[in-house]
């Protein structure tokens, strides 16, 4: 994950001089409601190697979305509300439900009309979970993601979040697990006059 962050944060940098004008103009704000699917996978690890033989939580993914397009002519700025269902299906045994409503905060770069590279900050608050209060009710990760808007305002937008705080209580414990997600939604952008 910390390769595919390095990759595009590269990309992004290489890509952003040769890129095209958005599609809204320079102040103007979208809201953007949104629908999909999410996925959320377990990450662990030991004091002494990895924890594996876990599946991955499909669940649901829906919000909104406003973006802010400033004056330079691939750049914006976007803010949101969603809820996200994550855990994992650990092989042979129950699946960890963990759902959160998450606040993801990103710098978005346009590198061709419509196309947008995506990184940020993202604060996830947990609303649900079926782990009998073993896991914390705060979820810090660092979101990146790529988006395309058609002529018509449907957008397509593709996101996935490496976690930087432990999902478990279990501060003293040698073993650490931490919830990575991702989501593919599909909305529909509103220009504010």
């Amino acid at each position: 994950m910390k390769k595919m962050m390095m990759i595009a944060v590269m990309a992004v940098m290489c890509l952003t001089a040769n890129a095209q004008k958005m599609r809204h103009g320079a102040g103007q704000i979208t809201i953007q409601p949104m629908i999909g699917f999410s996925v959320g996978t377990f990450r662990g690890e030991y004091t002494s190697g990895t924890i594996t033989g876990n599946e991955a939580r499909v669940g649901l993914a829906i919000g909104a979305e406003a973006e802010y397009y400033t004056t330079t002519d691939w750049l914006s700025l976007s803010a949101a509300l969603k809820y996200e269902q994550l855990g994992w299906e650990w092989k042979n045994a129950n699946t960890v439900k963990l759902d959160y409503i998450d606040i993801p905060l990103m710098a978005n770069f346009y590198v061709a009309k419509g196309f947008a590279l995506k990184v940020g900050l993202q604060p996830g608050f947990l609303v649900n979970d079926n782990a009998n209060g073993e896991c914390k009710s705060f979820n810090f990760s660092i979101p990146v993601g790529l988006s395309y808007e058609f002529k018509n305002g449907i957008t397509l937008d593709l996101r996935g979040g490496y976690s930087l705080t432990r999902v478990d209580k279990f501060d003293g414990n040698d073993l650490k697990y931490y919830t990575d997600g991702g989501s593919l939604t599909i909305g529909y952008k509103f220009e504010l006059k």
